[in-house]
């Protein structure tokens, strides 16, 4: 009896503690499910920010390409920018991402000022930088709710949001040549103005004494601001990347010529003291003469492409008609980098009359076309105008990337935030 009622008793207990367990479990499962709830929940709504990014980021840069400055009417970029931002979708690419005007872009003519709709933009032609901002409400739980099962606890449906800023900035560019581009039409006796340079017009180098400068000619200049022709020679066969700005002043040593073996490395020739290890050529050192090479003087771009695809040296003096100095090998062209394509800045050639100095008016991409005689003879050396840096098709500019404060290549849309 005893016995069995002392059975009885531990019995009690053991029962209380097995309903105890399961309380605990059961919480336990529900803490738990909340915490992977958690994470699959908070992952979802890590893709639909990204999605909405991705639609903010494609609204801002589609909008920038129209901030040029001549803007009048915002609703053209503003209107460009909602375009692409609707292509993206949100919510696993369930739903497309929806803009309105007046709300989801806004704009701002500086990073510090706020962001304002259209509609309250007093001067359009000074707005540089365009804001889009994209959102998703109200978007329901998957797991995270079984917490709501908790004392004091209440999981709403969540918002998401992301805003992107472009703005438009020069591309990134080839590097530059220490010469002057003469401004079509600065012809000085007599004057002619109104005229341009075309794209594939050559463009040769000063051969008479000064002021002979003028359209169609081009001279030496030191892109630091000296009139040292140590300068000229040091950046021929270095790479001059740091472009002064449009409006600095550029130097010209007058009448003297650069060393014609500094100018003839780029095409690979060498003549002491220019080796290849600290002078680069290009990749080929096929040169341009009109006309024993070239049956006309202008458009030798298009062929100039397909002699650096094949490396093709440079023929040599029999073919060319020059009478050039030093000796080229093959092997040069294969170890090369973009040399012969490149950037000049083109100036006011009038003031070089009265000093040795121009101020820069803009950048030409510009193509040498041939080595220089021995001792600069007197046969001038061409380049070939292939366009303003800022134009859109020129091909000194790396389409499409962004370049730093110094670049002068086209105005490409940019991310700033």
């Amino acid at each position: 009896m005893n016995c069995n009622g002392q059975t009885g008793m531990r019995g009690a207990p053991r029962r209380k503690e097995r309903g105890a367990v399961a309380i605990m479990v059961a919480l336990a499962l529900v803490a738990l499910i909340g915490f992977v709830g958690l994470a699959l929940d908070l992952g979802k709504l890590y893709v639909v920010k990204s999605e909405l990014q991705n639609s903010a980021d494609s609204c801002a840069l589609a909008g920038a390409r129209d901030l040029t400055g001549a803007t009048i009417d915002l609703s053209v970029p503003e209107a460009a920018g909602i375009s692409a931002g609707h292509y993206n979708y949100a919510f696993f690419q369930k739903n497309p991402v929806q803009l309105s005007v007046e709300s989801n872009v806004t704009f701002s003519d500086s990073l510090s000022n706020p962001f304002l709709p259209k509609s309250s933009v007093s001067n359009p032609s000074k707005v540089k930088f365009i804001k889009c901002t994209t959102a998703l409400t109200n978007i329901s739980n998957w797991f995270i709710e079984v917490l709501d099962m908790l004392p004091g606890v209440s999981i709403a449906n969540a918002d998401v949001s992301a805003f992107a800023v472009a703005t438009i900035s020069p591309a990134q560019t080839t590097c530059a040549i220490p010469v002057f581009v003469c401004k079509a039409g600065t012809q000085v006796n007599p004057p002619i103005a109104g005229q341009s340079y075309s794209v594939g017009q050559w463009i040769a180098s000063k051969t008479g004494s000064p002021p002979s400068y003028g359209a169609g000619n081009f001279g030496w200049a030191a892109l630091d601001g000296s009139n040292n022709a140590v300068s000229i020679r040091n950046e021929l066969t270095s790479n001059y990347c740091s472009m002064p700005a449009t409006g600095s002043s550029v130097g010209s040593p007058g009448n003297k010529l650069t060393d014609d073996g500094a100018w003839n490395s780029r095409f690979g020739l060498y003549q002491n003291p220019y080796k290849q290890a600290s002078a680069t050529p290009d990749f080929t050192g096929f040169a341009y003469t009109y006309p024993k090479t070239w049956p006309t003087p202008s458009n030798a771009y298009p062929d100039f492409v397909k002699q650096r695809a094949k490396f093709s040296a440079y023929q040599g003096d029999a073919i060319t008609g020059l009478k050039t100095a030093g000796s080229s090998s093959t092997t040069a062209y294969t170890a090369g980098a973009d040399r012969r394509l490149a950037l000049a800045p083109e100036v006011d050639c009038t003031q070089l009359l009265s000093g040795h100095k121009a101020s820069i008016l803009w950048w030409d991409c510009v193509l040498m076309l041939d080595p220089m005689e021995s001792g600069g003879g007197a046969g001038p050396v061409h380049l070939e105008y292939e366009g303003k840096s800022t134009d859109a098709s020129v091909p000194c500019a790396t389409h499409g990337v962004p370049g730093n404060s110094n670049s002068v290549g086209p105005l490409v849309p940019v991310l700033v935030q």
